[in-house]
């Protein structure tokens, strides 16, 4: 499997609060079958703590050489999880997207927005956007995430709603958009260890409901494609 979301990266936001945490989740990653992660941390004007980009390089080279000294297989990529805002354009350009490449996730759980309007606008920019966790977004609907994916949008939801882990809403929503075969991309949105083991209960749950290919789109081919991807320049 390929995680595209996760805050695993130590000190920088609120997810993984010291290198050995960091190392004990990324361990359990690759015990459950996943060979390659993206380290998103949260890009945001809205919240407290945020740690700017220096630190976050400086942390991400860090931790992928403690992971290589430890023995670990994993691939370790570093993007970014970007709340909207209002000068988003500006931000991803500056080199908030993938893996360098012309994809950029965005949260748009922080305040209500035209997802609409930021969605062309980036399209028209030269980016793909991927929703982060829509499922959690509670002024849009289902009719509304179909009209934006139709509009060009991927939509990622969090494993821990399809495997019936989070909250109601949101994993009645996740495992709706499964059955109407609306997602692109299943990612943990991994705080700690516990939410990244949903990665794998989530995957049994979809290979039960939608079979082995829709299973391994959503966890290894479109992510795989997102990091293959041309590499945006700036």
């Amino acid at each position: 499997m390929i995680d595209l979301h996760t805050h695993i990266l130590f000190g920088v936001d609120d997810g993984a609060k010291s290198i050995d945490e960091s190392m004990t989740i990324l361990k359990k990653a690759e015990s459950i079958g996943i060979h390659t992660i993206v380290l998103t941390p949260h890009m945001s004007l809205l919240r407290p703590l945020i740690s700017p980009k220096h630190v976050i390089i400086e942390r991400f080279e860090l931790l992928k050489r403690r992971a290589f000294e430890q023995g670990l297989k994993l691939n370790i990529f570093l993007g970014a999880e970007v709340d909207e805002h209002d000068h988003l354009v500006q931000t991803i350009k500056s080199g908030y997207t993938i893996h360098q490449s012309n994809y950029a996730l965005v949260d748009f759980s922080m305040r209500k927005a035209d997802v609409s309007e930021a969605i062309y606008d980036l399209r028209h920019s030269g980016f793909e956007v991927i929703i982060a966790h829509p499922e959690r977004t509670k002024y849009l609907d289902f009719l509304d995430l179909y009209r934006l994916k139709h509009e060009g949008a991927f939509l990622q939801v969090s494993s821990k709603h399809l495997a019936g882990l989070g909250k109601r809403r949101a994993n009645k929503m996740a495992r709706k958009l499964l059955k109407e075969n609306m997602i692109d991309v299943v990612a943990s949105d991994a705080h700690d260890v516990h939410t990244m083991l949903s990665m794998k209960k989530a995957y049994a749950y979809v290979l039960r409901k939608k079979g082995k290919e829709v299973a391994e789109r959503l966890f290894v081919t479109t992510p795989a494609k997102i990091l293959d991807s041309k590499v945006y320049q700036q």
